[in-house]
């Protein structure tokens, strides 16, 4: 069987971003005779800044393409002319009197609109008659999700199918300003197959769709396996934190934490990996409160450079402060090493973090002071005790989220005839 998968992404393999899939495309790559993979949201003149294996074809929609369509659209006066079957009941009593929902309804189905007339002129070139079948794969369960959908409708291939991975921002609504993520019954109806990245976003579609429950199956991504990482000695006590800086991911609230530790007597190390908006206010603060311990600030970096400070450095505690998160593949990657993590608890973050098994959960609005003594009762656990943690860490990562075995499983599961 020859199959044919197009993936559509955000910016992936240009630029920066979506990292997560860049150990997902080689598997891909071995159960796919093609993948044709679409970047829909690019720079005029992108570089590609990942390689990707011999049997992927790369292109990319220009971000400025898209919005030029988006402008010729009329946006503001036809929000359910661009699909059929938009003006259903129930995405009209979803948004029912409210202007701002009717705005964001708008503007999504003319962005699907101008993204899959893009991606469709790309693969006008692209023989996709010659396999056997051919799976569209949106990675968001977003706009992107919508034109998959729409490119299978006109494939002419007799097996086809269009799937989508679900995250946190494609995924929970009531993690939204509006309280409000456009078409979700219309996208659960048209698609084959969603795949929430964590059993606690399975369980929240299936409760508010259950009509569509047996479209909506977990799939776990996963991380490499680079080994584990030197086991720390005696202090300081290392603590590394990775993301972007953003209002979500609150890492001025592991900042104030640190503050309130100046006086415990506790030697510290604070190494923070991601950049942002952010980063400078971050930095003033630190200079400002924490100059009794070491803080270092990395800003973006490759992930492979990650990884190398993972397998090179000691690292006694990754922390994670979001206020949302889906299923956080930064402390998905601390496991694999045996890093054992504090964060909150929100989305699927408890599928990683047992608590006191491989590491401690914080109600979302914790306060610094409750984040600040744990880490203080942390650093007086035994090496015994943190040394179970570490070992339980590698086992959980082993066991559950391993990315070879979990990317092998769902290549198999999303082939146009399963």
């Amino acid at each position: 069987m020859k199959n044919c998968l197009v993936l559509l992404t955000k910016t992936y393999p240009f630029d920066k971003g979506e990292e997560f899939i860049e150990d997902e495309v080689p598997v891909l790559a071995n159960a796919f005779s093609h993948i044709y993979l679409i970047a829909t949201s690019t720079a005029s003149t992108p570089v590609q800044t990942r390689k990707t294996p011999e049997n992927v074809t790369v292109l990319h929609i220009r971000a400025a393409a898209v919005k030029r369509r988006l402008f010729s659209a009329a946006l503001p006066y036809v929000p359910f002319t661009n699909f059929r079957g938009y003006a259903e009941q129930n995405e009209q009593k979803a948004i029912h009197g409210a202007l701002k929902k009717r705005a964001y309804l708008a503007y999504f189905t003319a962005k699907a609109e101008a993204v899959y007339r893009e991606a469709r002129t790309l693969l006008t070139g692209c023989d996709l008659s010659a396999y056997d079948g051919v799976t569209f794969y949106s990675y968001w369960f977003y706009d992107t999700a919508l034109a998959a959908i729409r490119l299978r409708d006109e494939c002419t291939n007799k097996s086809k199918k269009a799937v989508s991975r679900a995250h946190r921002y494609d995924l929970y609504a009531d993690r939204n300003a509006l309280n409000y993520l456009p078409l979700r019954p219309y996208l659960l109806q048209q698609i084959d197959k969603v795949y929430p990245c964590s059993e606690d976003g399975r369980r929240y579609l299936r409760n508010l769709y259950p009509e569509y429950q047996f479209k909506i199956e977990t799939a776990y991504l996963g991380t490499r396996d680079f080994g584990a990482a030197p086991a720390p000695t005696g202090q300081p006590l290392r603590i590394v934190s990775c993301c972007h800086i953003s209002p979500v991911k609150r890492v001025e609230l592991l900042a104030q934490s640190l503050a309130l530790l100046k006086d415990s007597g506790l030697a510290l190390q604070w190494t923070h990996f991601g950049g942002g908006d952010g980063l400078e206010s971050l930095k003033a603060y630190a200079a400002e409160h924490l100059s009794f311990m070491d803080a270092a600030f990395a800003g973006a970096v490759k992930n492979t450079e990650l990884m190398t400070y993972y397998q090179t450095h000691p690292v006694d505690l990754f922390i994670n402060t979001s206020s949302s998160e889906g299923l956080p593949v930064s402390i998905m990657e601390a496991c694999s090493f045996g890093i054992p993590s504090i964060a909150t608890d929100v989305g699927g973050t408890s599928e990683l973090i047992r608590q006191g098994e491989t590491g401690y959960l914080l109600d979302c609005d914790f306060s610094p002071q409750e984040l600040a003594d744990r880490i203080l009762s942390f650093s007086q656990m035994s090496k015994a005790e943190q040394d179970t943690l570490r070992q339980n860490c590698r086992r959980t990562w082993q066991e559950h989220f391993c990315g070879e075995t979990n990317f092998t499983h769902f290549a198999a599961k999303i082939q146009p005839s399963a």
